[in-house]
């Protein structure tokens, strides 16, 4: 869940992205996940979903080891970037510097595992897609 205000907009990164409605000081707060608003999926319960769900989460959610993780909010289109504005720090995505309102949010997607750098490669050949 954001912890910041945000708002989508085209992104000059790709397709759609997250940008901070609020100036967001260094070291803030800005995402952690929130039992009953986010939600992870193993893979079997993902695995019972109805097909429409399952694209849906795939398109908007990420594996994060042998789980699946759907965010409910604006998270899901933060794009990727060499030079991120924010870093993961005990379950946070935190501010790395300040970052002003109207810039965009975004995160370098390799901290979040080889499992996902793979599948975010992989998916290079697919139409753009809104989020890591």
């Amino acid at each position: 869940m954001l912890l910041v205000k945000t708002y989508l907009d085209k992104s000059r990164r790709h397709g759609l992205g997250v940008f901070a409605g609020q100036f967001i000081r260094k070291g803030t707060k800005i995402w952690r996940f929130v039992e009953g608003f986010d939600h992870f999926y193993t893979l079997k319960q993902f695995a019972k979903l109805p097909k429409p769900a399952r694209d849906y989460i795939r398109w908007h959610g990420f594996r994060w080891e042998d789980e699946i993780l759907f965010s409910a909010d604006h998270d899901s289109h933060m794009n990727h970037s060499e030079d991120p504005s924010t870093f993961l720090h005990n379950g946070y995505a935190v501010a790395r510097r300040n970052i002003c309102k109207g810039e965009e949010i975004t995160n370098d997607y390799r901290e979040f595992g080889p499992g996902y750098c793979a599948a975010f490669l992989t998916k290079k050949s697919r139409p753009p897609r809104k989020r890591r």
